[in-house]
Order: C-alpha cells, then structure tokens, then sequence
C-alpha cells in the first residue's frame, strides 16, 4: 500500500488487497509476490479531468473517477490507467521480458511483459474477468 502510494500517488484500499501468487526473484535470492487490490475512488466533479489526463481507454465508472497518477520519476518509467477493453485484446499479442526487446510503436504505448512473468500473469487474470 505504502509502495504503490509513493510511486503513484494513488491510494489503495486496505481492506481490498489479496495475495494472488508469487515467483522466484533472483536479485538477491528473493521471493516476488503479487497481489491485487483496488485504487480508491476520487469523487469527481463536472468539472474534472481526472480520468482524460492520465488513462487510455474509455472510463465507465459509475461511482467516481480514477485517481491522478503522481509518478515518482525515479522510481517509475510510467504510469497510467488501461481500460479491461483496452488491455484484454493485447494480451494476445505477445510480450517479453528480454533484455533486448525494441517495442513496435503500439508497443511502446502499451506492453505486457512475458508470459510467465508475475505482472503478466495479473494483468491477464484481471483482464479475462
């Protein structure tokens, strides 16, 4: 929760986070572990722009809007919000977690690493709910 706050700036719900799974980490002899949890929601006015300066996809949120991302540069290459209709259909495409992987130009945008790396593994799972 603290992680996610000073790399993003979004605040998660506490009562939301759940153990997904966990893999090998070799930097050092480690144990990664992934879990899933929810953002809270921002109240936004008629005058906001929460969700169009930071997402990608169409925002169909009901309650609120999404949170802005504050990135901590130094900690984060980016950040942003994806749509589950935005993701699920290139989850297909591939992905890779290699050292020399140049992305397309609609890679660039947006990427899902290999598949059998942990983030792939939860984005694909939240994906084809």
């Amino acid at each position: 929760i603290r992680e996610t706050y000073e790399e993003s700036g979004v605040i998660v719900d506490p009562t939301s986070v759940r153990f997904v799974l966990s893999q090998p980490w070799p930097f050092p002899r480690s144990l990664m572990v992934g879990f899933r949890a929810k953002a809270v929601d921002v109240v936004a006015t008629k005058d906001d722009d929460v969700m169009d300066d930071n997402s990608k996809g169409e925002n169909t949120s009901k309650r609120g809007a999404l949170p802005v991302i504050n990135r901590c540069e130094e900690e984060m290459e980016d950040v942003a919000w994806f749509h589950r209709d935005y993701v699920a259909p290139r989850i297909e495409t591939g992905g890779s977690t290699a050292l020399t992987f140049e992305p397309s130009e609609e890679e660039a945008e947006f990427h899902i690493p290999g598949k059998a790396s942990l983030a792939s593994i939860l984005i694909s799972m939240w994906a084809n709910e």
